[in-house]
């Protein structure tokens, strides 16, 4: 869990350029809002771009920076209701592109995967584009994609290398769990399983003892490839064994080779460090782990995205109660950040504390622009505590803002069913089949 988002260096550099375009000349001093977003002063900025709106209210590109001041501050569904608003006034790839970010942060991943898919096929070879939705892979479960960001990045000049190595690093460890799954699941993969085994009993670095296997097997294996000329042979025949080992033992062979360059590079990252202690925590070391990035707080008090990334490690160990404690501290530090509540709610779901779960959301919800991930956990909150009535009307008011999200009308289709209205549940049904993600 390393650094998803927030890549502050990266979005004051993009917000530099967003800014030369801008209809409005800002002066220098106090009201320069760069200067502002630069010492990390994100409500001076917004405040600057707010009024620089008032005199230019149809300018996307102000719309665009203040939707940036409000993302740095962890206002996401305002900055997505302002992303939007920018869009609807003059498209934009980078506004385009930051809304995605925003949505996968928020858990919307309904929305979120399309335009993720339409990112990498539009704008695959623009850093600048990919820097912004890099870490949306790998939560939309994706990681052969996550793959191909990471590479493209780790060769920018303007993306930090320790954090593009890490997180490719972290996408060939997902990559070679997926290959793998995928060849448990394949007929005749069991040899190149057993290959697989054992070179990770014998702690071999060398996965390739069934190489001579594969090329028999497969007239498609060409032993030589590398990671993304197999990737490109193996989207033509996604179902091949000999194709789906070669994958994972690439997968495995890019992991050990990212992280060497990590420890080699930057031994001084606490980049370095949060990704050992996910190794660790994956080998069942989760004392270890947690004790590395408890120390990493310590030092550095001023990266809150540490927090983010133990609670997340808690998340991953099915650790429901200190993962809640772990984002009360985040939301206690930022108690604007979505992040934190977000993941909080997910939490207290997993813990089963309902009434929690209403007590955190039922403020949010109330709130102009509310995220939409709210209103559906509370809807769920209130359904858990026994009241399909009132978990309804909350759903029924966010299927008015949300029209064409499918996973409202699929939780209404239910919800219908369940108190016997089976007329309102039909609807919901055709809704449903009919509707499309925008």
């Amino acid at each position: 869990m390393i650094s998803r988002f927030s890549h502050a260096a990266l979005v004051l550099a993009t917000t530099s350029a967003l800014m030369m375009s801008a209809a409005v000349t800002f002066p220098q001093g106090a009201n320069d809002p760069k200067a502002a977003l630069a010492r990390g002063d994100y409500r001076a900025a917004e405040d600057i771009y707010r009024s620089a709106l008032k005199r230019s209210p149809d300018s996307a590109e102000l719309l665009t920076d203040l939707g940036i001041a409000l993302q740095m501050q962890g206002r996401s569904s305002e900055a997505i209701t302002i992303f939007r608003k920018s869009l609807r006034i003059k498209p934009s790839d980078t506004t385009y592109a930051l809304l995605a970010e925003e949505r996968c942060k928020t858990r919307d991943m309904e929305e979120a995967k399309p335009m993720l898919a339409n990112i990498l096929r539009e704008h695959g070879a623009d850093p600048r584009i990919l820097s912004f939705v890099a870490p949306c892979y790998l939560e939309a479960d994706e990681p052969v994609e996550s793959v191909e960001v990471y590479e493209i990045l780790s060769s920018s000049k303007d993306f930090p290398r320790d954090l593009a190595y890490v997180q490719l690093a972290k996408s060939f460890v997902a990559a070679s769990q997926y290959f793998g799954q995928k060849l448990k699941d394949a007929p005749d993969g069991g040899d190149f399983l057993s290959a697989l085994a054992a070179a990770r009993d014998s702690g071999s670095a060398d996965a390739r003892s069934a190489y001579g296997l594969a090329a028999k097997r497969s007239a498609f294996f060409q032993p030589d490839a590398d990671f993304s000329e197999a990737l490109a042979i193996w989207r033509q025949h996604p179902n091949d064994p000999s194709l789906l080992y070669q994958m994972s033992v690439l997968s495995g062979e890019g992991m050990l080779r990212s992280f060497q360059t990590c420890e080699r590079d930057f031994p001084q990252s606490y980049l370095v460090e949060q990704f050992r202690a996910e190794i660790l925590a994956s080998q069942g070391r989760q004392e270890e782990a947690v004790a590395i990035l408890k120390e990493l707080i310590a030092a550095h008090p001023d990266r809150p995205e540490i927090i983010l990334d133990l609670g997340m490690m808690y998340r991953q160990l099915g650790d429901w109660e200190h993962m809640a404690d772990t984002f009360r501290q985040l939301m206690a530090l930022r108690p604007e950040d979505q992040r934190a509540s977000s993941r909080l709610s997910e939490a207290l779901l997993n813990l089963n504390q309902y009434a929690a779960m209403k007590s955190l959301l039922t403020p949010i919800v109330k709130q102009p622009s509310a995220p939409l991930w709210a209103v559906l956990d509370l809807a769920t909150a209130e359904q858990r505590l026994g009241d399909s009535h009132a978990a309804i009307r909350i759903l029924a008011a966010a299927e008015r803002e949300n029209p064409a999200n499918k996973s409202i009308h699929y939780r209404l289709m239910r919800l219908y069913m369940q108190i016997g209205d089976n007329a309102a549940a039909e609807k919901e049904r055709e809704r449903f089949r009919g509707t499309n993600p925008e």
